[in-house]
This record gives structure tokens, C-alpha cells and sequence, in this order.
């Protein structure tokens, strides 16, 4: 079994009502699959939402990346604002 920290930002965070959740899985997962989980798991479509950024352990990483064991994976919205 491995564990995955999974956190939240801005408008996803909102969305999911935590900054943060753990999830306990049988093998290394693909970020699109830890998506899949957790969309299924609130009630949303976070892979389909646009412009969306990801990053595993600190750096980017595309949904084809797998997560292990002790992996964290940042789900990033769109940053807006500013002047």
C-alpha cells in the first residue's frame, strides 16, 4: 500500500472543502487516475477543467506522471487578478 498527499488551491480547494486529503493506494497511480478518484469521490470533473496546473513533489508533472509512495501532488487553478 502507498500513500499520496493530494493538495488544494484557491478555487479547487473551495470546491473540495479541504486544503488538503491523503489517499491510501495498492500501487503507483498516474496523476489522471488520482483525478479520476478524487472527482469521483466529491462529485466534480477536475480533469476536464482548463488550464489547470499539476506538480508532484514540488515540480510540474503531466497527468501521465505516476505517484508512489510518499509522493505529494499540488493541484493548481488558473491565477488571475493583479493590475
Amino acid at each position: 500500500m502507498i500513500k499520496i498527499t493530494i493538495k488544494f488551491f484557491a478555487k479547487i480547494k473551495e470546491d473540495i472543502g479541504h486544503n488538503k486529503i491523503e489517499l491510501v493506494l495498492k500501487s503507483p497511480t498516474q496523476v489522471s487516475k488520482i483525478l479520476e478518484i478524487i472527482s469521483k469521490d466529491f462529485g466534480l470533473d477536475i480533469k476536464n477543467r482548463k488550464n489547470y496546473m499539476y506538480a508532484k513533489n514540488l515540480e510540474y508533472c503531466k497527468l501521465s506522471d505516476l505517484l508512489d509512495d510518499n509522493d505529494e501532488l499540488a493541484i493548481i487553478p488558473p491565477v488571475s487578478g493583479g493590475k
